[in-house]
C-alpha cells in the first residue's frame, strides 16, 4: 500500500514552510514596528536640563515630521528637576496640532488629558498612549502621512518660573531653528519661537509612530509568496 501520510508528508511541509516565510506569505512584521520621532538628543532621563521658568497655561511645543505614513500612537515627555526626586506633577494636557505656520501651530488634532490632566514622574521619560489618563480607555491614534509636519505640545498647569528646584520639561544642549515654539503669557498670549526666547535646547518631547503599510503592497507580497510556495511544493 502506498503511504500518503506519516513522516514523509510532514517532512515535505517542513521543507516548504521556511521558503514560504522568506518569500512573504505573511506581511513582514517589521513593517508595523513603531518609530520614535524626535528632534532632541537627550540620551536618558536626567541627561538633559530641566527648564523651570514656565507659567500656568503656557505651552511648550516640538515640531516633528513623520518619516513614513502611519498613526501617532504615543507621546513621550522628558520630565526632570534639579534634584530629580520631586513628587509627581499633574499638568493640564498634551496637545497634538497640525503644522500651521511656525511658530504658531495649526488646528488641534487631539489632546491627552484635558479632564484629569497628565501626570509626569520626575527624572523619567513619561509615555502616554491614551487620550484619557488615568482611565486609559481611549487609545491615542492620529493618522499622518509621510513627510507631514505635526506639532506636539505640553500645556502647563503648575508654575515653575521662579523656583529653580521645580520639576519641568527637559531640554538638550543644542537648539535647532524652526523646531520649538512656546505659547507665552496666556490667556491673551502669543506664540514665539524658541530662538526668540533664547531657549537653551530642543524640548524633550517625542511622538511614537506606528507605520501603516500600503495595502496593495501587502496583497501583492502575499499573492506572490503563495504562488512561489506552490512552485516549491510541486518541485519538492
Amino acid at each position: 500500500m502506498k503511504r500518503t501520510g506519516g513522516s514523509c508528508h510532514w517532512s515535505r511541509y517542513i521543507r516548504t514552510l521556511p521558503v514560504c516565510l522568506l518569500l512573504g506569505v505573511w506581511p513582514d512584521a517589521g513593517l508595523a514596528s513603531e518609530i520614535v520621532v524626535q528632534i532632541d538628543s537627550i540620551a536618558s532621563p536626567g541627561a538633559g536640563t530641566p527648564l523651570p521658568n514656565l507659567l500656568p497655561n503656557e505651552i511648550a511645543t516640538t515640531w516633528l515630521t513623520a518619516p513614513v505614513a502611519g498613526d501617532i500612537v504615543g507621546v513621550q515627555v522628558f520630565w526632570d528637576s534639579a534634584i530629580g526626586a520631586n513628587p509627581d506633577s499633574t499638568e493640564t494636557a498634551i496637545h497634538i496640532y497640525s503644522a500651521g505656520t511656525f511658530p504658531t501651530p495649526g488646528s488641534a488634532l487631539t489632546s491627552i488629558g484635558g479632564t484629569n490632566g497628565v501626570t509626569l514622574k520626575d527624572r523619567t521619560l513619561n509615555e502616554f498612549r491614551f487620550t484619557d489618563p488615568p482611565t486609559n480607555s481611549s487609545p491615542l491614534s492620529v493618522p499622518v502621512s509621510a513627510g507631514q509636519t505635526f506639532v506636539v505640545g505640553l500645556e502647563f498647569l503648575n508654575q515653575s518660573s521662579g523656583n529653580s528646584f521645580a520639576s519641568s520639561i527637559e531640554v538638550d544642549g543644542a537648539l535647532q531653528t524652526g523646531k520649538n515654539s512656546i505659547y507665552l503669557n496666556p490667556p491673551n498670549g502669543t506664540w514665539t519661537s524658541g530662538t526668540s526666547v533664547s531657549l537653551p535646547g530642543d524640548f524633550g518631547i517625542r511622538a511614537i509612530l506606528k507605520p501603516v503599510p500600503e495595502p496593495a503592497t501587502i496583497a501583492l507580497s502575499i499573492l506572490g509568496g503563495l504562488f512561489l510556495c506552490r512552485i516549491v511544493r510541486r518541485r519538492g
